[in-house]
């Protein structure tokens, strides 16, 4: 596996507007290609990480919050992750803080 910096690509849309399809496609060329990547979608993280998650507006704030936390961590170790969500509670104000690793 090829080493990279690691980053969070975001796909956001209506239901059914393909996000997951295309997040997975791209997480199977990259890592096709060596790359490490990998793909979260309101599936399998609703599973796990968020089971106890309703779909009122304030869960659905602290859904994509819990993800933008678990993108930065595999950003963090070098992997690209693809995220694949509806994000309407999203602020444009909040998201690239919320996605971006600082570094020192």
């Amino acid at each position: 596996t090829q080493s990279t910096g690691g980053c969070t690509v975001w796909f956001t849309g209506l239901s059914g507007a393909g996000k997951t399809t295309v997040s997975f496609a791209v997480e199977e060329y990259l890592v096709m290609k060596g790359l490490a990547a990998y793909s979260l979608d309101g599936d399998n993280l609703r599973h796990g990480l968020n089971k106890n998650l309703g779909f009122s507006a304030e869960d659905r704030e602290e859904n994509i919050r819990r993800v933008s936390e678990t993108a930065k961590l595999f950003a963090d170790g070098g992997i690209i992750c693809l995220t694949s969500f509806i994000s309407p509670m999203l602020s444009k104000e909040s998201w690239p803080v919320s996605c971006t690793r600082k570094r020192a």
